[in-house]
């Protein structure tokens, strides 16, 4: 297979030790700080380990490298024991016994088995006060059977040298198993002593190559500690001459592996290999230093972002009724916030300090003129003005309402209430644009167009209540009309706010005006409710019965004016009938508007919250 071959590639790449001879192998090894490299090397793979772990050609590289072992040779091992498993006992890591923490250094106790992390004011003292036991004056004349072959801590203590000291778990053990022995019988005792005389035998020699090898251990941890104090001292020195701090030059990751790699072997820095790595680690501690500062300024970037949202919302939930205010993403494009959200220093000033925040006012105040003047562009009225205060601006008539062109053409608007007033046109954005698409998203008010069916609906009920839309007084002339609008399509009574909605309803639509006594009897409509309930931020329970149908609570009815049946010729005019209502579940409620009156989309005139007021009865009930 040619180096040309993409397969190639993917194949790992054969470690040159691998296709050294054994005598080579052994060269190269005899040049190790200590065996514990060498158990390094054959946990590296199968091959290693074939020929390395409990091979007796190869124990002589383990032996070499033990009596080389800095700060001293390792005591030889007790006959039985491998040279492998010897430096596996010895250089395992493990987990302290007390704390759980990862422990690289050798057991703290090789007869009993345990690490212990070098912190003997916590860790070693709280081991020694929980996990042992001190064998008693009546402990050896009661169980004399075991102390001659329990494992013991091989360290003496300097406050009680002679004392004994064992762990507790395998105490406790040992003489429930000799109570047992000794309720048997003496024949019983007598097999247990027999049993346990191999362990008896070898203790003696076993516990002096315990403490020869803690010995060892004490001085190889002194050792590590001196040579750590010394690695840091050549790494201020190292950060000095680059021109950074300590932590800095650890990041670097060809320092940092070789100064673990230099205090596991208890080796030193020399300048000359600081002098070959030191280009490359400036070079990596620069780019760390380049990687910290723009991780900065993106933190700083999203933390503005996330004030102006906050700040955005404050001033929309603190603002008058009636403050018109754009969507977020137009509110980011005004210059003032644009600078202050580009700012990637946390020193200049933010959103909310108080002279920003008077041009930011400016700022909001500029783009609802030119809103205004556009949408009202819009409607027909280009470069409208007046000096008449009897007239209302175009966008703050009844008669300003809009559709957004994007969304109809996306298919994508909201049924039958797709009609906007100017406020929500401001705030306006296409809901079903992608997040890459609404990321460069420009409100224009070339997007919408005159909602015309709405507007020649609220024109004919103007007309109806005797006002114009310009006029400055239709707006309370239509309020205080209230709910006596009915759609002659299906009887439904509202206000003529609710008729720029509602006219969406049939394709062809007329309304008129009842007078006070007609609709005096009808469910007055509860404004919001029918939004509240749909996206559930009302306090509100859908599933209680309290809500009744418009549609099935009133019934026109043709009557004489005078009270009697109708003839010809007499007046007639048309009289709205309460009938008694039929509580419904909210859900319940949308699917009778949906069966029963083909009504696909709830709103407030449909339906009404359950009050306590007299009901008149349905005479065919």
């Amino acid at each position: 297979m040619t180096s040309d071959d993409p397969a190639s590639t993917s194949l790992p790449r054969k470690a040159h030790l691998t296709t050294l001879p054994l005598e080579l192998l052994a060269e190269v090894l005899s040049y190790a700080a200590s065996s514990r490299d060498v158990l390094a090397l054959s946990r590296t793979s199968k091959y290693f380990r074939s020929i390395l772990s409990n091979n007796p050609a190869t124990e002589y590289i383990w032996r070499r490298a033990r009596q080389s072992c800095t700060p001293g040779p390792i005591p030889d091992p007790m006959p039985g024991i491998s040279e492998s498993s010897y430096a596996s006992l010895i250089f395992s890591p493990g987990k302290c016994r007390v704390c759980g923490n990862n422990v690289n250094l050798p057991y703290y106790s090789f007869s009993l088995r345990v690490h212990l992390c070098d912190r003997p004011a916590k860790c070693v003292d709280k081991w020694r006060t929980n996990d042992l036991y001190i064998i008693r004056r009546e402990d050896e004349v009661t169980y004399p059977d075991i102390i001659q072959w329990i494992p013991r801590l091989e360290r003496k203590s300097s406050s009680q040298s002679e004392k004994i000291y064992v762990r507790k778990d395998i105490w406790t053990k040992a003489v429930h198993e000799l109570r047992n022995a000794r309720t048997l019988g003496p024949a019983a005792v007598s097999a247990y002593v027999e049993m346990k005389q191999d362990l008896a035998d070898a203790l003696p020699g076993q516990m002096e190559f315990y403490r020869r090898l803690v010995a060892w251990r004490d001085l190889y941890a002194s050792t590590i500690v001196f040579s750590t104090a010394s690695m840091r001292a050549a790494a201020t020195s190292h950060s000095d001459q680059i021109g950074c701090t300590q932590w800095e030059i650890m990041q670097s990751q060809i320092y940092s592996m070789a100064y673990y790699a230099k205090i596991r072997c208890n080796e030193r820095w020399t300048e000359r290999e600081f002098a070959t790595i030191q280009e490359t680690v400036a070079a990596e501690v620069t780019a760390m230093k380049q990687r910290k500062l723009q991780r900065e300024k993106e933190r700083v970037l999203q933390s503005r972002r996330g004030t102006v949202a906050k700040e955005y919302a404050r001033l929309k939930q603190n603002a008058e009724q009636g403050t018109i205010f754009p969507s977020l993403p137009e509110f980011r494009k005004l210059s003032v916030v644009k600078t202050v959200e580009t700012s990637s220093s946390s020193n200049d000033p933010n959103i909310t300090d108080p002279f920003i925040g008077q041009i930011l006012m400016n700022n909001l105040d500029q783009w609802r003129a030119s809103a205004r003047a556009a949408l009202a562009a819009v409607l027909g009225f280009p470069d409208w003005k007046t000096m008449s205060k009897r007239k209302l601006h175009p966008v703050d008539r009844l008669t300003a309402w809009f559709l957004c062109k994007r969304c109809h053409a996306s298919n994508k608007t909201r049924g039958n209430d797709d009609g906007m007033d100017f406020a929500t046109a401001c705030g306006h954005t296409c809901a079903h644009l992608s997040k890459k698409a609404l990321s460069s998203y420009a409100w224009n008010a070339n997007q919408f167009a005159p909602d015309e069916k709405a507007i020649n609906a609220i024109t004919s009920v103007l007309a109806l209540c005797g006002t114009e839309a310009e006029d400055v007084d239709s707006l309370n002339v239509v309020d205080s009309i209230g709910d006596r609008i009915q759609c002659t399509q299906c009887s439904l009574t509202m206000d003529a706010r609710s008729v720029l909605r509602h006219c969406k309803r049939h394709e062809e639509c007329a309304f008129v005006l009842l007078a006070s006594e007609a609709a005096a009897g009808v469910p007055p409509i509860q404004h919001g409710l029918a939004a509240s309930l749909l996206y559930k931020s009302s306090a509100l329970k859908q599933d209680e019965k309290v809500y009744g149908c418009r549609h099935c609570s009133v019934r026109p009815v043709r009557a004489a004016a005078n009270g009697g049946s109708a003839t010809a010729g007499d007046e007639e005019q048309s009289i709205l009938v309460q009938l008694r209502p039929k509580w419904m579940t909210f859900n319940g409620l949308r699917s009778h508007l949906k069966e029963k009156h083909a009504v696909e989309h709830i709103a407030d005139e449909d339906f009404y919250l359950q009050q306590q007021s007299p009901i008149v009865e349905d005479e065919e009930t």
